[in-house]
């Protein structure tokens, strides 16, 4: 019962972190994953899974309130499975994906029910000039959607490891397996995306300073994060130095 509130708890903090603090990116899988490690015990093992999910989700994005995929929950749940039954990212993809389609379209169920009473509400407000009751709908339905789908997550958990690991035994092993294959080429298109959005003719050179670190000098990603960040630092307190002269 306790995992189930935290669990819940990591979810209402996503959902609040993008819809309140502004897309602040704190709701991506490889925060949820971390976090929902952090709650299990295992905080490594749930920042590879959020990582990988991080790769494979790295094409859903929102456009115009319509959701192709809830990423948090699919996350969330997928990497606590996969923590508590002791299985691999085959097992955590293969729930993973198929939570963030179903919570996706019941995220847009709930958006389309909303926009039929914001027509027969708000527009009436709008007309009366009655802001204050608009602001205290949009904050009301906003609400009820994150208790609803928080209430999913903490549910899904309560119904503990057994359900789920007799579902995973009773799918077959090729089905887990190709689902875990396309997890991988997925990965794989999400950091050439990644690739394609950071291939800058000015960063290039970083690229390949990266690639002769990890397989010449054998660094772990840790250490060349730290390198990258204090380099990134280093362009930017350069370049604006260079702002600031200019205007002398």
């Amino acid at each position: 019962m306790q995992i189930a509130i935290l669990l819940g708890l990591v979810y209402a903090f996503a959902w609040s972190m993008d819809n309140i603090a502004g897309s602040s990116f704190m709701d991506r899988p490889i925060i949820c994953g971390a976090l929902t490690g952090l709650v299990m015990g295992d905080f490594e093992q749930g920042l590879i899974i959020g990582g990988t999910l991080e790769l494979v989700w790295m094409g859903f994005i929102s456009y115009a309130g319509i959701i192709n995929g809830e990423t948090r929950i699919g996350a969330i749940l997928g990497t606590y499975f996969a923590i508590a039954t002791g299985n691999s990212f085959d097992v955590a993809i293969s729930i993973a994906m198929p939570i963030a389609i179903l919570g996706a379209n019941i995220s847009n169920a709930y958006n389309i029910l909303v926009s039929f009473l914001m027509h027969k509400w708000a527009d009436k407000w709008a007309e009366e000039g009655n802001y204050r009751s608009i602001g205290r709908f949009h904050i009301g339905v906003g609400l009820v959607k994150l208790a609803f789908m928080t209430s999913i997550v903490v549910l899904t958990v309560l119904l503990g490891t057994d359900a789920i690991t007799q579902a995973i035994n009773f799918i077959p092993q090729n089905i887990i397996t190709g689902l875990g294959k396309a997890g991988e080429v997925l990965t794989a298109v999400g950091f050439g995306m990644l690739l394609n959005i950071l291939w800058d003719k000015r960063f290039i050179g970083l690229y390949f300073v990266g690639f002769a670190a990890a397989a010449f000098l054998n660094l772990n990603v840790m250490a060349i994060t730290i390198i990258a960040t204090g380099l990134a630092f280093v362009f930017m307190y350069a370049n604006n130095k260079g702002d600031e002269e200019s205007y002398d």
